[in-house]
């Protein structure tokens, strides 16, 4: 809050004109190029190896990942 959300923000405004980006979501499809799976589950929810919690972000520059997203996964039953 405050000060420190105002140098935050302009932070984030800075890295994103240098074209890093961050990326990772729940729901998304797995793909081990850009995600490390920390942890597996099996589920009937899911129809293809997804994501289902981000534990840490991955971030891009430009079109170079970076840092791969930590995350776990579920396959379909």
């Amino acid at each position: 809050t405050g000060g420190f959300k105002a140098v935050a923000d302009r932070f984030a405004a800075v890295t994103e004109k240098l074209g890093l980006t961050k990326f990772g979501a729940e729901k998304d499809a797995f793909d081990p190029n850009i995600h490390e799976a920390i942890a597996h589950e099996t589920s009937a929810d899911v129809k293809e190896t997804t994501v289902i919690k981000v534990l840490q972000p991955g971030y891009r520059l430009k079109e170079r990942v970076i840092r791969v997203a930590m995350v776990v996964v579920a396959d379909p039953e």
